[in-house]
């Protein structure tokens, strides 16, 4: 057999080694393309996997209920609402704190706040009026707090006084006598108001409940009482007026209500806006009085935390429960940035502050010796 040149045989040993690369290269191409192919599919399992996964639990929050009033109304539809509006592992467990005026509870919630579930606090306005007035009982800072859900309303004050300019006036010795629980309680927006219309409050202590002021106003026991907004309906008013008693002012403004408010009723029997120093504290103290209950979140809650409740909140507040609760009482239920709005309104600055202090430092020892 004759050898083939060698050329040929390089030209063999060539066109070898191109089909070998050729096929190769045709190998990595299949692989590649197969792989990218393949890519949506895996990229829409993730996104599946990651859809199905149930939204974080926040465990089991506490809600502190403080006082015996508002909160106490509110906690059993509360509780339920927002156990149904948050990825909790269980319904939120709700703790009872003795106090009328919810201080003991909320000392309770400044000293439980930090743990590794949320707490939560159920205060009524009460606690904040406390906590303006410099009471000792107060261990706790308000202006700290997350507010999440307000409910409010717009106290009544009603009676029989001459508010007509004289010599006596001037003085500031036109006395009248006002029905309250406690001077520095929920009636305190009452003695301030008086005090800037130039009138002499005296506090008639010991009249916790509108039936028992209602009944020393009827008596002629005190000129003036301040009655809650659940109190304050219309018939009942009617009824006051037939009496001879009129309403003086309302504490806030409500946007379906034809009651004037103080600084209405200022406007129309002196010709200016209140100037007096006591304003400010008379404006917050008013608003407190008139808060029937708040929640709120201690002040280190994660910002996502205190997004879920807010959102949980909004969601609250369009129950039918919720609605009905907050309309028996003659309130309204605040969700979202209402809520820091009003919240806002519960802290005079630091000269109102002041002047609502050094005025109860002087009224005091002369409403305890009588």
């Amino acid at each position: 057999m004759t050898r083939p040149p060698l050329s040929a045989t390089r030209r063999s040993v060539l066109r070898a080694s191109l089909s070998l690369m050729t096929g190769a290269t045709a190998l990595r191409v299949g692989a590649t393309s197969r792989a990218e192919a393949a890519q949506p599919n895996r990229l829409s399992g993730f996104q599946t996997i990651a859809a199905s996964r149930p939204a974080p639990i926040i465990g089991t929050p506490t809600m502190i209920v403080a006082g015996t009033s508002g909160p106490a109304r509110w906690a059993p539809v509360l509780a339920p609402a927002f156990s149904e509006a948050l990825p909790t592992d269980g319904l939120i467990s709700v703790q009872s704190s003795a106090g009328r005026d919810g201080v003991t509870g909320a000392n309770k919630f400044e000293s439980q706040s930090g743990g590794e579930t949320i707490t939560t606090l159920l205060v009524p306005g009460a606690a904040i009026l406390a906590a303006l007035a410099g009471s000792s009982r107060v261990h706790f800072d308000y202006q700290r707090w997350l507010p999440v859900f307000l409910s409010v309303g717009s106290p009544v004050v009603i009676g029989r006084v001459n508010f007509r300019r004289s010599f006596r006036m001037f003085l500031g010795d036109h006395p009248v006598r006002i029905a309250v629980s406690t001077p520095d309680g929920p009636e305190l927006p009452t003695l301030l108001a008086m005090t800037i219309l130039s009138m002499r409050p005296v506090p008639v202590s010991g009249l916790a409940s509108s039936e028992a002021a209602l009944d020393a106003l009827r008596k002629g026991e005190v000129d003036v009482v301040q009655l809650p907004a659940a109190a304050a309906q219309s018939d009942m008013l009617s009824s006051l007026a037939q009496e001879g008693f009129e309403v003086l002012f309302a504490l806030g403004q409500q946007a379906d209500s034809d009651l004037p408010d103080f600084a209405s009723r200022y406007m129309a029997l002196r010709g200016h806006a209140p100037q007096h120093p006591l304003y400010q504290a008379c404006c917050s103290t008013a608003a407190a009085a008139g808060m029937d209950a708040a929640l709120v979140l201690p002040m280190l809650t994660p910002p996502a935390q205190t997004a879920r409740w807010r959102h949980a909140a909004q969601l609250a507040a369009l129950r039918p429960d919720v609605m009905a609760m907050a309309k028996a009482g003659d309130t309204r239920a605040l969700a979202g940035p209402d809520v820091a709005t009003f919240y806002r309104s519960l802290t005079p600055d630091l000269s109102g502050v002041l002047a609502l202090r050094r005025w109860l430092a002087e009224r005091s020892p002369g409403w305890r010796s009588g």
